[in-house]
């Protein structure tokens, strides 16, 4: 059997995703007084200003180097799923909320357009609905009766 063929994909091969979309710095150093203990860091860089922060969240994995060798693969195959899994979608949002805001300009745009949005109209009316009417001058008042009862004699 080849040796190929039984051989687990490998660290780069694990993180060659995540290359295809940012540069990732790596760093591995002795954690000093713990036995042998090593520290990887694998980060992610920041493609450009105001990127989600969690884009950019560094696996941190320690461990002797017997336990890097068995697990650190599977740890950074984990970190990529997760961290691809979440670019998309963070994608999807972005994309999602750009689409809203449109929306809500053109929305603004065309009230704006019928005529500064109704605000003349609706004012007129509140303006109107204010104002008492006009006192009716054609209305009786107190004395219209009286002077029709003056006026023929009382028998």
């Amino acid at each position: 059997m080849p040796a190929e063929a039984t051989m687990t994909p490998g660290l780069f091969t694990q993180l060659e995703p995540l290359l295809a979309n940012r540069a990732v710095l790596i760093t591995v150093s002795a954690l000093e007084g713990k036995g042998g203990r090593l520290q990887v860091n694998i980060c992610p860089r920041q493609l450009k200003d105001g990127e989600n922060v969690a884009l950019t969240t560094p696996l941190s994995v320690t461990g002797t180097a017997a336990e890097l060798d068995a697990e650190l693969v599977s740890q950074v195959r984990g970190f990529v799923e997760s961290h691809n899994a979440l670019s998309t979608n963070l994608g999807q949002i972005q994309a999602e909320i750009a689409e809203a805001e449109k929306a809500a300009r053109e929305e603004a745009k065309k009230k704006k357009t019928v005529g500064n949005g109704g605000k003349k109209a609706d004012a007129a009316k509140e303006e109107k609905a204010a104002k008492p009417e006009p006192f009716n001058q054609q209305a009786l008042s107190l004395f219209d009766g009286t002077e029709a009862e003056a006026s023929t004699p009382a028998a």
